[in-house]
Formats: structure tokens, sequence, C-alpha cells
């Protein structure tokens, strides 16, 4: 064999048995889990750092006497979705002024492309004496839209905390009877009603920090249809600083009606070497789960009681949704900016991916290096108030990933040529193709070849060695694969492994197998 020469890397794992994908219609691995990849030789699984935009940061904030005039920023509300039915973004972010006190509001925004923002005039609530402003409710959390809610009156979804009250009089609203996390429903995304109150025995009665709000329809199990994604203090192994945020994970056949996740916690700074996992966002995508996080940690510059608080955005990786892997650790997915621009401090991710035809959108808050003495424990103690987290600004941009973008397989220098084993596949379709979602390709330079191989043997198969492979030198999201003409389909029914073979500084983002 052609290859014999080459010593791949075996992986094995605890989900290793069975089989991961098939060749029916839709099926594809859209984040090249290790967990269905046998062995590499010569290639790396990489984090693909995605493009902020050079008009960041794009939400504007208000002017000196309006509601969010010192931060708008998809923090404590920290939804952003691309809306395909109305073709449209929206975003539900938190807003402040410059005030003494821990105060903020949940506005509403929507934009055609992402970029450029609309605030509407939405007079629901009366602010220093004017209800045209966008102030969507009072409290905060995030929002779902369910387009699967035969309910029309609860399409969407909030899991509400708050209100945070002010003592002055700036805003006009009626003060609600309760306390705690509740589910809050809306036909339209903007007159919302309150539900019913939502607690679990981890709470001890407690209104937990709760940054996601999820449907997920990816699961197999519809007992966890629904997942929110909360916030812990846990232990940390570290000389400076005895706690940090872990995040944990809730799930139920809805909203209301959740537990606690057996598989907790499900992200834990203690197993890495940061300190804070304070936001997350959290996604089924292409057949795996992603998690984007923030990794937080502290620069000892004489700053508040432990240092400047700092973080990026980093991926982890999962096969079932309940338990991940950190990837390729030492690259941001976003990174800080430099230090003199705005978001050089630290960052926050919104809780969901907002995806428009095919293109990633990571919305995130950049917060420059004045942020010194946040979080709250890290304010010394001769600061007289309780607003750590809204004296500084707080602005809202955005970065972008292409199509599968979150990772990729490439060689580490991008020049000698590698390849990847799958695990076994079943060949249970005979009328769909291969296809592969590939960059940074150029003919005659770097390409991608595919060879299909004996499950038993690991031999290639008549006719579908690499040498019959059509070279792939087209940057593309659905490439198809063949072989002197012939498909996928052509192959005898039963097991097949499948061998990428990658050439110069080619990329392999996905494969999968779509209708031929």
């Amino acid at each position: 064999m052609r290859s014999s020469r080459y010593h791949a890397r075996q992986y094995v794992s605890a989900e290793s048995e069975g089989l991961h994908i098939d060749t029916t219609a839709g099926q594809r691995d859209g984040l090249l889990l290790l967990d269905n990849i046998e062995s590499t030789y010569h290639l790396s699984h990489r984090v693909c750092e995605a493009a902020k935009h050079p008009n960041n940061p794009v939400m504007p904030l208000g002017d000196l006497h309006e509601w969010d005039a010192n931060q708008a920023r998809p923090w404590s509300s920290p939804t952003v979705i691309w809306d395909d039915e109305d073709r449209v973004f929206k975003a539900w972010y938190s807003g402040s002024d410059l005030a003494p006190e821990k105060w903020t509001a949940m506005g509403y925004a929507t934009s055609q492309d992402g970029v450029t923002w609309e605030k509407p005039h939405l007079h629901l609530y009366s602010w220093r004496g004017s209800t045209a402003n966008n102030i969507v409710a009072l409290g905060y959390g995030p929002v779902l839209k369910d387009n699967a809610e035969p309910d029309p009156s609860k399409r969407y979804k909030m899991f509400k905390r708050g209100p945070r009250l002010r003592t002055d009089d700036a805003i006009t609203a009626p003060v609600p009877d309760y306390k705690g996390s509740r589910a809050n429903y809306s036909p339209d995304g903007i007159h919302w009603t309150a539900g019913p109150k939502i607690d679990i025995p981890e709470w001890e009665g407690r209104s937990p920090d709760c940054g996601n709000l999820i449907r997920d329809d990816q699961d197999p199990d519809p007992s966890r249809r629904f997942k929110l994604i909360w916030q812990a203090r846990t232990p940390l192994s570290r000389p400076d600083k005895p706690w940090g945020r872990a995040k944990l994970l809730a799930y139920g056949p809805d909203m209301v009606n959740i537990r606690n996740a057996d598989e907790n916690p499900l992200l834990d700074p203690d197993d890495g070497v940061e300190y804070e996992n304070h936001h997350v966002l959290y996604a089924p995508y292409g057949g795996a789960w992603a998690m984007a996080y923030e990794y937080g940690w502290y620069v000892p510059n004489g700053y508040g009681i432990y240092g400047s608080y700092c973080a990026d955005i980093r991926l982890a990786v999962s096969g079932d949704g309940l338990r991940f892997q950190r990837l390729d650790v030492e690259q941001p997915v976003i990174p800080r900016g430099r230090n003199d621009e705005w978001d050089g401090g630290l960052l926050v991710i919104a809780d969901k991916p907002a995806i428009k035809d095919g293109t990633i959108h990571l919305f995130y808050g950049g917060n420059g290096e004045e942020w010194t003495s946040w979080p709250g424990e890290n304010t010394p103690d001769e600061y007289p108030f309780a607003s750590t987290g809204q004296v500084r600004i707080s602005r809202f941009g955005v970065a972008t990933l292409r199509q599968d973008g979150f990772t990729c397989l490439e060689t580490p220098d991008r020049e000698v040529p590698g390849f990847a084993v799958t695990k076994p596949i079943e060949r249970n379709d005979a009328s769909t193709q291969l296809t592969l979602n590939i960059g940074d390709v150029r003919q005659n330079r770097s390409w991608i070849e595919v060879e299909v191989l004996d499950a038993t043997t690991d031999q290639p198969l008549a006719g579908f060695s690499r040498e019959d492979s059509r070279d792939l030198c087209t940057d593309g999201w659905s490439q198809p694969v063949t072989w002197n003409g012939g498909g996928i389909g052509d192959i005898p029914a039963g097991r097949f492994k499948l061998r990428f073979w990658l050439y110069g500084a080619a990329r392999l983002y996905a494969y999968g197998f779509e209708p031929a």
C-alpha cells in the first residue's frame, strides 16, 4: 500500500465503539470530532480564529441622556439571533447609563447585516419622562425563538431574572411582586408576559446567573429538549485565588420542568489553567456541539484585589452536548484587542451563534483595559458603590467564521502532506454523495484527495484510491468527491473508512453526505 511507510497516530476514546456516522443524507461532521477519527498522520485539529469586523464596535451607545449611554453589550442579556423567517438579526442586549448603582435593563435592536443596528422606539417604558426608547424588559436573561412552539403567544421564551431597581426616578414602571427566576413568553420578542417560576434544588432557593437558554433538537433524548446553562462557584487549585466560576447544565422536556444534569459540571476552570468560565456560547452544530467559552485570568498588576481581570473566547467541543473537551486551548476563537483598543481588556460571548446563509456570526461584548477591578470580589473595599460592572464603558462587536469554520484539519507546517482516517462508516444509502467543506486550496500546490478503505484491512477499495480521486482544489462549502467519475454510492454496501489526504496549506472543515 502506498501509505504503508506512514506511522499514524491512533485515537482511542470512551465513546469509540459503534458507528458515529453513515451515508444517510444530512449526516455530517461539522466539527471534525476526534471521536469520529481513528488515526492521523502529520495533521493538527485546529481552532479557527474568527475575523473581527472592521467597523467594530457595531452597536452604538445611547446619547448621554439615554438609558444605554454607557453600556450596550450582550452580557446579562446575551442573545443575538438571525431570524431566517423575518430575514433580520435580532438582539436582546443589556444596557445601562453611568450610575452609582448596579442596574441594567434589556434593550431590543434589529439589523439587516449584523453591523448597522436600529433601536426602535417601543414606547413600553418611560425613561426620564420619555417612552421613545427601545427598552423591552426590566430585568435580564437569555432569549429563545422557538419555531416549534404550537402556541404563538409563546413563540419567544426568556429565562428572566430581576429587575434590579433604581433609587432614583429615572425609569417609570410597575414593580413586579415576585422574585427569583421565571419563564417569560412573547409572541414577537417585544411584548412579554411573566410565566411560572423556574427552580431546581441545586439552586438552594437562589436565582442563579443563567446565561443560556437553548432548544436542542439535535439531542436524541426529548427529556433534554430544553437546556439552561447556569453558573456556580467552584474551588480553584490556584495559589492566588480560592474560587472561580464554573458552568453547569440543567435540562428538561420544556423550559420550566428542568433538572440538574447528571453530567455536571459542563465546564470547570480548574480542569484548565484559566480562572473563570463566566459566559459561554452553546450550540448544536453539524452533528456535534460547540461551546465558545470565556477564558478568564487575572494579571497581578496592582489593580483590584487579584489584579486586572482579562478574558478572551476559546473553544470546547462535544459529541453528545454533555461532555466537552477543550480544543487547541492556546488558540482563541476571538482574541482580545491591542492594549489601545475598545476590546483590549476582557471579552464576553453571546449565548448563541447567529448563522446567516452559512456564515457564523459571533457577537461579543468588548471591554477595554480600564476594567480594572471587576468582578465584584475583585473590588477594593474603598470603593463605596455596588456598581463595579456598570461604571466602565462596555460595547458590542461581531466576528465571523465561514460555514463549519469553528475548527479545521490542516498539516502543522501547511506544507508536507498528511492524512486522517475515519472510524468505520456504514454505506446504508446509495443515493447520496460525499461532500467536503474545504479552503485555502490551490491547483498543483494545496489540495485534498480522498480514499475509500476496506473497514477491516484498511486497504483502498479498487477504483477508490487517492490516485483515482478527483483533486479537490476549489474552495467551497460543499465540494463533491468523485473517483474516476464514480461516487460513494458506487461502493459495495457495508462498512468502510475514509482517508483524507491534505497537501500544502489545504484545510478540511467538514465532511458529510448529501443527495446526489
